[in-house]
């Protein structure tokens, strides 16, 4: 277990009473108290026109991350190809790394939402279509610093990224596309909070993932298999509980609010304490969330865990007391334990 990392999560969701810029300043500060610990990345989300979402540029906000930290990586999940032109993605992919000074990790993805898609005028078909089009281009073009267009013609970007290659994530809840990711050489998280699949799915997954990884020899050295946990901890259970409970309510109203406005029926809000009792919530004291990350990465094996610590309407110091006893308190007892 000594190969266990940690990393933070933000949606960047709408947070009741926080104006858009109040939220902005808010996960900011978290993304700060991450570097200041010993989390390895920070990763955020790209949605469009969703209350789940106030990230729609993830780059933009990487590129604040950057500017307000100095260690941690950052590993925005996704960039959703297929809605960039490739060129000016491959350039914009390029000024974050050097601003960041070589602190990017690219997060790939075709994009989950056909609503989303829909927005842009394009099908799943099509999304799929320019996913496969344009991500070996946009490759190409930062390992090589030279971009090829449509015609085959070549053009020398005069922005190159101060890394030479990219750790690339892709991060799905598919299970027959783990081991794609896998031979491609992609790091990935499988299980994405409270729509993720079950211990022992995980489990068999990361068994496929790592089998395929080992054949890959020029996969990179240690590949990434991890999940997504909301996590909130408090001095007490009472405490945790009652903030959590109260915060949840206005985070699934921001994660089912784009379907519903589109007229699709959505499960009614889910009880927090069932999900905590099937291991896809973290919530409570120290001590009790110590056993619910040991029992899940003990039980999946996987070796990354990415913690979202800011959703809702948690009150951004409420957010910070939650990373600050997980970094220090959490994580140490879940890596002496599990080391034993």
């Amino acid at each position: 277990m000594v190969d266990l990392e940690f990393g933070v999560f933000d949606w960047v969701d709408v947070a009741k009473g926080r104006s858009i810029s109040e939220t902005y300043d808010d996960r900011l500060a978290i993304a700060q108290r991450a570097d200041r610990g010993g989390f390895e990345r920070y990763h955020v989300a790209e949605h469009h026109g969703a209350t789940l979402g106030l990230a729609a540029s993830p780059g933009l906000f990487a590129v604040a991350v950057a500017r307000k930290t100095e260690r941690i990586r950052l590993a925005p999940m996704t960039f959703v190809v297929p809605l960039y032109e490739p060129l000016r993605l491959a350039e914009e992919l390029a000024m974050i790394d050097q601003l960041s000074h070589g602190r990017l990790e690219l997060g790939i993805g075709k994009g989950s939402s056909p609503i989303e898609a829909r927005m842009f005028d394009l099908s799943p078909e099509q999304m799929q279509q320019r996913y496969d089009s344009f991500l070996p281009r946009i490759l190409e073009a930062l390992e090589t610093g030279v971009y090829r267009n449509d015609a085959g013609e070549e053009f020398p970007l005069t922005i190159r990224p101060a890394q030479r290659q990219f750790t690339t994530w892709y991060p799905t809840s598919n299970p027959e596309s783990i081991q794609r990711a896998a031979v491609n050489g992609q790091n990935t998280i499988f299980g994405f909070a409270f729509k993720s699949p079950s211990l022992d799915v995980i489990r068999e997954r990361r068994d496929i993932y790592f089998d395929a990884r080992a054949t890959v020899a020029s996969a990179g050295k240690h590949p990434r298999f991890g999940v997504l946990r909301h996590v909130f901890v408090a001095a007490t259970e009472a405490e945790a509980w009652d903030a959590a409970e109260r915060a949840f309510v206005d985070h699934y109203d921001n994660f089912t609010w784009l379907w519903r406005q589109h007229g699709i029926d959505q499960p009614p809000l889910p009880d927090l304490r069932r999900l905590v009792d099937d291991h896809l919530f973290f919530v409570g004291s120290v001590e009790s969330v110590t056993d619910q990350v040991s029992h899940v990465v003990e039980t999946t094996g996987v070796n990354y865990v990415a913690g979202a610590f800011s959703w809702g309407s948690l009150p951004v110091a409420d957010a910070l007391t939650s990373i600050d006893l997980f970094d220090t308190r959490v994580v140490p007892a879940v890596r002496e334990r599990l080391g034993g």
